[in-house]
């Protein structure tokens, strides 16, 4: 069993684990115990046999679910736990579901639930790098990390074709811009993106397609209302599988530090990621280096990482030019796509 961090970017840094894990020892069934939103960001992976949720905020919040839980857990018979992240109830889930074997990083507040516990790594590495460890702690393999997997199958495709039929007319790559984040302060400023947007339409032919989820609809509508050239607005038409298909038929992505930035790493699209407040080190795109420009200036920053989402502005943001952004962009616009 895989217990997998909240937020789906970070159960995107967790696919190079599970693919190491099952590679190593192919004949074990292997499952995650996670958020719901993180059950779509790993249907399909070949690596995982099981999707299981924990929801504590309403499938499983009360204690007779929780124990309902942990039955099932139980049914399952699970001889290791690798928990991906430190917290004390999922780590009692796992000493309530008499799992013999539970693997995680040592932490005062459930370390000592744990029968094997991991030092933090001794520098800062990417968090992708620093589940691997988890590995090593039971005579396996984590040396590499490689890519994310982020699987897409036929019927998604043929959504996204549908959706992406409303793109500006012609024959020019299909553009995808992703604005939105968790945090204001992680986000580029919409008259950058709308600034980009028109001069990759006017200068290479792009068909412009903004992205978002559906609190991103102001967003991306303001974005558009900014753009002299057309572009389709699909904030809150897709679901992030449907998202997921449609930057795969992508040319280009342009996004902020988000979850979709590393949906489109691990489909292997050319990608523009633009980081201000957080370290593209410790959560940066990997696996596509020639495919990938990443933009930021740390030394702009009062604080990188800084998790302070209330901060009014952030210079590191701020410092992203329009110019740097589009001769990142040309560079990864092949006439051959």
């Amino acid at each position: 069993l895989v217990v997998l961090p909240n937020w789906f970017g970070e159960t995107l840094f967790a696919t190079p684990f599970l693919r190491a894990l099952h590679r190593q020892r192919p004949a074990a069934r292997v499952a995650t115990l996670g958020w719901p939103q993180c059950r779509d960001v790993l249907l399909h992976n070949p690596h995982v046999h099981e999707l299981l949720d924990y929801d504590e905020r309403s499938a499983h919040r009360g204690l007779v679910a929780k124990w309902r839980l942990i039955e099932a857990l139980r049914a399952r018979r699970f001889d290791t736990a690798f928990i991906l992240r430190r917290s004390l109830s999922r780590s009692l889930l796992l000493v309530l579901a008499r799992i013999p074997a539970r693997v995680g990083f040592a932490n005062a507040k459930s370390g000592w639930l744990l029968t094997r516990a991991v030092p933090a790594p001794p520098a800062p590495s990417h968090k992708a790098a620093a589940y691997l460890r988890l590995l090593d702690a039971v005579g396996l393999s984590g040396s590499e990390a490689g890519g994310f997997d982020y699987v897409v199958d036929e019927a998604e495709r043929q959504m996204a074709r549908a959706l992406l039929q409303g793109l500006p007319e012609g024959d020019g790559p299909p553009v995808i811009l992703h604005p939105g984040a968790n945090w204001d302060h992680k986000r580029w400023a919409p008259e950058r993106f709308a600034a980009l947007g028109d001069r990759l339409a006017e200068t290479r032919g792009a068909r412009i397609a903004i992205t978002g989820a559906p609190d991103d609809r102001p967003l991306v509508e303001a974005i558009r209302r900014r753009m002299r050239q057309p572009a389709l607005g699909l904030a809150g038409r897709t679901s992030l599988r449907e998202l997921g298909a449609c930057l795969e038929r992508a040319q280009l992505v342009v996004a902020n530090d988000t979850g979709v930035l590393h949906i489109a790493a691990a489909l292997r699209r050319p990608l523009v990621a633009l980081y201000g407040p957080t370290s593209p080190a410790l959560t940066g795109p990997l696996g596509g280096a020639p495919r990938t420009v990443v933009l930021h200036h740390p030394d702009c920053c009062p604080q990188v990482p800084c998790y302070r989402p209330h901060h009014p502005s952030h210079p590191g943001m701020e410092a992203i030019t329009v110019d740097e952004a589009y001769a990142a962009a040309c560079q990864l616009l092949r006439p051959d796509g």
